[in-house]
């Protein structure tokens, strides 16, 4: 099946208004790895030695997936610089006009790493799907800056869009943000953040399969495989799912100084007492992503607390799937879903 035959597939979704799930194109059911995810996770020959320590250097350069821009529209990106040390990139539809709303993108990468460039194809997306100018943010990573670093990062980040709005071309009315991953922990803590300092500046915020709950250390009911309802490859996903975990603690390690308590709302944010406060929020999620189970408690406790809350799973998914932005049909319609949610917010 081509690609954009699976893209247009994907305008399907199933399930129910508690969830609504996308399947594999050319699938009837849930419970099957897309063929693509399986080929990418299945050990080869040259793979299957395992090794024994996992170092920073390591995990830093395994970030990120071959992607391709698909922008169709001609764009301005510039970078800026502001408080001296955070960097930003700017994109936005060549001939856009007026004031319009903005999503402040945070990267994945675990705390620790991650980057403006490991993100650029899916930024350039997001600003060709819509009337939108999309902001990149450069945060403080880990160990070198830990918590909460990074996150002040991310506010200020924010303020600053909020106080040079008309300059940059954005209704300051209208800011959104999202993040993948350690990106979308950082989104939703950065929302808390500016909720309990007042300030009130995100009025949506969209979480792609954010890690919501640490100081697990890859263990418990959360990381339980056999929950993702797998109709095939159990074994293979199983592993996956171990590895991911397996980082767990070093990342909490890396993150977070000997002082700072895990439990913490704007580091488990599914902890926070407030979040009534929060704006609408999407959130997204593979299928057989090792955060699915994380997901599906923020989500109930979005729900509970009167959160108006949208949430897709797409099946045969893995981990950070929107990095293979023009190679997985899901990643472009994961774009597009989470552009179509912030201007239905805003208008």
């Amino acid at each position: 099946m081509n690609y954009n035959k699976e893209l247009q597939m994907l305008k399907n979704k199933t399930g129910s208004s508690e969830k609504r799930i996308k399947l594999v194109p050319g699938y009837t059911e849930s419970g099957y790895l897309a063929p693509e995810i399986k080929r990418q996770i299945t050990p080869s020959e040259n793979n299957k030695e395992e090794v024994e320590e996992v170092t920073l250097e390591m995990a830093r350069a395994s970030m990120g997936w071959p992607s391709k821009d698909i922008a169709v529209n001609s764009l301005k990106i510039r970078n800026e610089i502001f408080d001296h040390n955070i960097r930003v990139r700017i994109y936005q539809k060549t001939d856009l006009t007026g004031l319009v709303p903005v999503i402040v993108f945070l990267h994945g990468g675990g705390f620790f790493g991650g980057s403006l460039d490991n993100v650029e194809h899916p930024c350039r997306v997001l600003a060709d799907k819509g009337d939108i100018i999309v902001v990149s943010v450069d945060y403080g990573l880990a160990p070198e800056r830990k918590y909460p670093e990074g996150l002040l990062d991310c506010y200020r980040a924010v303020k600053w869009i909020y106080e040079h709005a008309e300059s940059l071309g954005i209704d300051k009315n209208k800011i959104a943000i999202a993040g993948d991953s350690a990106g979308g922990n950082l989104s939703i803590a950065t929302t808390l953040l500016d909720r309990n300092l007042g300030t009130n500046f995100i009025k949506a915020e969209v979480l792609l399969y954010a890690t919501v709950k640490r100081g697990i250390n890859g263990k418990g009911e959360l990381w339980d495989a056999s929950k993702l309802e797998m109709k095939e490859d159990a074994e293979l996903i199983t592993n996956y799912v171990a590895g991911f975990a397996g980082l767990d603690a070093k990342v909490d390690n890396w993150y977070m100084t000997p002082n700072v308590h895990e439990s913490i709302p704007f580091i488990t944010p599914v902890n926070a007492k407030n979040l009534e406060l929060l704006p609408p929020t999407l959130v997204a999620i593979g299928e057989f992503d090792p955060l699915r189970l994380q997901n599906n408690i923020l989500v109930e406790k979005l729900r509970e607390a009167k959160v108006p809350t949208e949430y897709i799973q797409y099946n045969g998914m893995i981990h950070a799937f929107m990095d293979q932005i023009g190679n997985l049909a899901q990643a472009e319609d994961l774009m597009e879903e989470t552009v179509n949610f912030v201007l239905k917010v805003m208008n």
